[in-house]
């Protein structure tokens, strides 16, 4: 009797370490199948970004808006520009001239927008100098 007891007791002992040890494979298998899903997820997500970065790229360049000599122009000179213009375009500099003043808010406000963009600033440049009739440097 007690050797049944024994062989019961170490039959189920030995079935709990299988089922166990089978558990802990298991698991780990998940996790990595787990892992690769996530991976993958990511992977695709940032290819999409970039197919979108370069599709947007690719439709500029083909239909010929983007003008290098301007951006060249903006990234070295556009600073100076637009401080003068920011400064001499102010509505404060108009007191009492309530036309100039909203004149100058709409300029300001654009050339605010424009504070990258050489051929912009030129343009507002000009056309503050004969709505506001002042001189800019």
């Amino acid at each position: 009797m007690n050797d049944t007891l024994l062989r019961s007791a170490t039959d189920t002992c030995t079935s709990a370490t299988t089922v166990a040890n089978s558990i802990n494979w298991w698991m780990v298998i998940a996790i990595i199948e787990l892992a690769l899903i996530i991976a993958l997820l990511i992977f695709r997500g940032k290819k999409k970004q970039v197919d979108r970065k370069d599709e947007i790229k690719h439709k500029v360049m083909n239909e010929g808006e983007i003008d290098f000599g301007n951006v060249i122009n903006s990234a070295f000179a556009s600073d100076e520009l637009y401080k003068k213009l920011i400064r001499s375009c102010h509505p404060d500099r108009f007191p009492g001239d309530d036309a100039k003043i909203a004149i100058a808010n709409d300029l300001s406000s654009r050339i605010t927008k424009s504070q990258r963009d050489q051929k912009a600033l030129k343009a507002l440049k000009e056309e503050a100098e004969q709505k506001l009739n002042i001189h800019i440097n």
